[in-house]
């Protein structure tokens, strides 16, 4: 049910039973109003007199509640003024991840708190006093704070007219560097695109094609070769149960990508249901990214990014960094050698502490000339050639050898590997 249905539901719901009580104390007025007469002790059937009264043990008068001032009393003393200030309590959380902090205001449900200009007070925990303000200004129920000192902050929600803020101030602190670890907000970073808006943006290009035969192979030999396809919201897969028949063994689903252009993390529409459906259907299923981070702290974003989609399936093959041109303008296009290969070390170091096995994805020219592959050695390699001849100059544990691929149960072209990785 949307959060803010349920609200509405709670809403009436308090109502009425407001409404209740109104009808019970109307409805009791009278005898209210009526001389108190004596009572009758229940434990004892005995008449107790008004002044022996008073010394009953609680709970044995049951008239008890019409001297009580507060049983009808005010909105907030009841069950449902509680749940109401319940239903407008706020939390803050804070995280870190370079000389940063975001800050997310959540509402009774966990959920982000939007439609508010929110303000928040930060200062370091030495110095509580001595603090900077910074505003909600677009609403969206987050707040960051860029180029901070690293050390212990405190974070301190302002009062707003309306709902209950945090008693004590949130700490969180701030990093100096970049961890190799998830980054437990990363969802706030994820964006929707609209199709013209994904055909500026989603520039991934396979450098092998430069290099390709002229003719490429369209299938797969019957062999002991371990083969598998490479999938992404562009291929129609319309039976993962042929694509096992056919031969297929494993599956390499884009997670998602960065935009070439906007910088944004975009995560592939179908990558969920064909991670269960293929899973479903015998294949073993590994994940890639398709990167344009410009530094480690990027990488480590798409690394998360590709965790949180993939942590609740059933993930057996590798999980890579795809780091290919995107078509000459992207803004990774012109990274320096040693910063592309900081960029895929840190990818991969993160997919490494989450318990997968990491890999490089790119054409084998790229392998050679715009990554150190010696600092890489330790990791697995998915080499695109699009060679009828297998590569024989370089290392690889798969090999991407066509982009030309005809499989039953996918519609149209699918790329097509090779896997040498023993399970």
């Amino acid at each position: 049910m949307d959060s803010k249905v349920r609200r509405v539901v709670i809403l009436l719901c308090v109502l009425v039973g407001i409404t209740v009580i109104g009808i019970v104390v109307l409805s009791n007025i009278d005898s209210l109003k009526r001389k108190k007469k004596p009572s009758v002790n229940p434990v004892t059937s005995e008449v107790v007199s008004a002044e022996k009264e008073e010394s009953l043990q609680l709970g044995q008068n049951l008239d008890a509640w019409k001297k009580d001032a507060s049983f009808f009393d005010s909105e907030a003393d009841t069950l449902a003024g509680r749940i109401l200030e319940d239903m407008s309590a706020l939390t803050v959380k804070a995280v870190s991840e370079e000389r940063d902090i975001r800050v997310r205001i959540l509402d009774y449900e966990g959920e982000l708190m939007t439609g508010e200009a929110f303000k928040i007070a930060v200062s370091t925990d030495k110095k509580p006093n001595d603090y900077e303000n910074y505003s909600d200004s677009d609403k969206d129920g987050v707040v960051t704070v860029d180029f901070l000192e690293p050390g212990n902050y405190l974070v301190t929600l302002l009062p707003i007219e309306g709902y209950t803020i945090p008693d004590k101030p949130t700490e969180v602190t701030v990093k100096g560097k970049i961890e190799y670890s998830f980054i437990e907000d990363i969802s706030l970073l994820f964006k929707d695109k609209t199709e013209a808006e994904a055909r500026l943006d989603d520039t991934m290009k396979v450098g092998a094609e430069t290099y390709a035969d002229k003719r490429q192979n369209a299938s797969f030999a019957k062999d002991d070769n371990v083969y598998g396809v490479d999938v992404s919201e562009y291929n129609t897969v319309t039976d993962w149960k042929k694509v096992y028949d056919s031969g297929v063994r494993f599956v390499m689903l884009r997670a998602g990508y960065r935009g070439s252009i906007s910088g944004d993390i975009v995560i592939d529409k179908n990558f969920s249901e064909n991670a269960t459906l293929a899973n479903r259907a015998g294949l073993d299923v590994g994940a890639y990214f398709f990167s344009q981070a410009v530094n480690e702290k990027e990488a480590v974003e798409e690394a998360s990014a590709v965790y949180e989609v993939c942590k609740e399936k059933n993930i057996c093959y590798p999980i890579c960094i795809r780091i290919d041109q995107a078509g000459g303008l992207g803004r990774a296009d012109s990274l320096e050698r040693e910063a592309r290969t900081k960029v895929v070390q840190a990818f991969l170091e993160t997919v490494k502490s989450f318990g997968y096995d990491p890999c490089v994805y790119a054409s084998s020219n790229w392998l050679k000339t715009n990554l150190d592959m010696k600092k890489l050695s330790k990791y697995r390699v998915w080499m695109a050639q699009f060679n009828v001849s297998p590569v024989e100059d370089m290392y690889y544990d798969m090999w991407q050898y066509s982009s030309k691929g005809k499989v039953p149960g996918i519609d149209g072209e699918v790329a097509l590997s090779k896997s040498f990785i023993e399970n």
